[in-house]
């Protein structure tokens, strides 16, 4: 009987542990949220960030005018974005979004799960099938 119990301690437990794992491990849709200390006068982004500046610069979001503040949002804000969700993406990139959402494999991933968020490229499509 007492091993029983520990058995069923021990499942209990289990099922506690998953149920707090599972919505860490769902899709990440709104951003991550973190504290960022003001940009003294005079300063921008890349003082600090030099290389994910440089990244940026190459970026097609760069080439389209699309600032830090845009995705991040402003470094003043509560809700100044470390990481930016899905929902973020979504404003421009609906379609993308959509499928990353609906494909069962990308459970659990973002744009920049596969996409680093400074340095991507777009995508070129492949030409049609000759037949």
């Amino acid at each position: 009987m007492n091993g029983f119990r520990i058995s069923l301690f021990g499942l209990f437990a289990f099922l506690v542990l998953a149920a707090a794992i599972q919505p860490a491990t769902a899709q990440q849709d709104q951003a991550k949220h973190i504290f960022h200390r003001l940009i003294p006068a005079g300063k921008t982004c890349s003082d600090c960030h030099k290389v994910i500046y440089d990244q940026w610069k190459a970026s097609p979001h760069a080439a389209n005018g699309v600032e830090c503040t845009v995705c991040h949002g402003e470094t003043t804000a509560a809700d100044f974005a470390g990481t930016p969700g899905l929902s973020t993406c979504e404003a421009c990139h609906g379609d993308q979004v959509a499928q990353v959402k609906s494909d069962p494999f990308m459970k659990g991933k973002t744009c920049v799960s596969c996409h680093q968020a400074h340095t991507f490229m777009e995508h070129k499509k492949a030409p049609p099938a000759a037949n």
